[in-house]
């Protein structure tokens, strides 16, 4: 908050004298005056990445087929099916069968501007391809 001042703002008072009540004479006074300026509001508009809305919303995770992924992603791994826990970020199906929460995976694999936009808001071990 920013504060402007003015100072010494010449008034003329009156004043009575008190050998001649009929003569008036004017002495200078002093006023300052202090007033507060705000700065604008700022207004913030906070954008979720489709990676982290899409979490919000619901959707993820979700068992696809692990032959609609790149098979570079799990060409290690067993199954027919993996979990995708965001568009483009995927993990290995849990071998219980269970799907579990989007916190049950710390581990991923999948693109690599995908992993780099679901890490930033579910830290975990990571491999990416271009």
């Amino acid at each position: 908050m920013r504060r402007l001042a003015l100072f010494l703002v010449p008034l003329a008072v009156l004043s009575a004298c008190s050998t001649a009540p009929d003569q008036r004479t004017a002495s200078p006074a002093t006023v300052v005056i202090t007033t507060t300026v705000a700065p604008p509001p700022v207004t913030v508009t906070v954008s979720a990445s489709p990676a982290s809305s899409a979490a919000a919303q619901g959707e993820y995770p979700k068992f696809v087929p692990k032959s609609s992924v790149d098979k570079r992603y799990f060409s290690n791994y067993s199954g027919d099916k993996v979990v995708m826990l965001a568009p483009g970020v995927y993990a290995e199906a849990p071998p219980d069968g269970q799907l579990g929460a989007l916190d049950d995976y710390t581990a991923y694999r999948g693109n690599c501007s995908a992993i780099k936009r679901y890490s930033e808001t579910r830290p975990g071990g990571s491999t990416c391809w271009g």
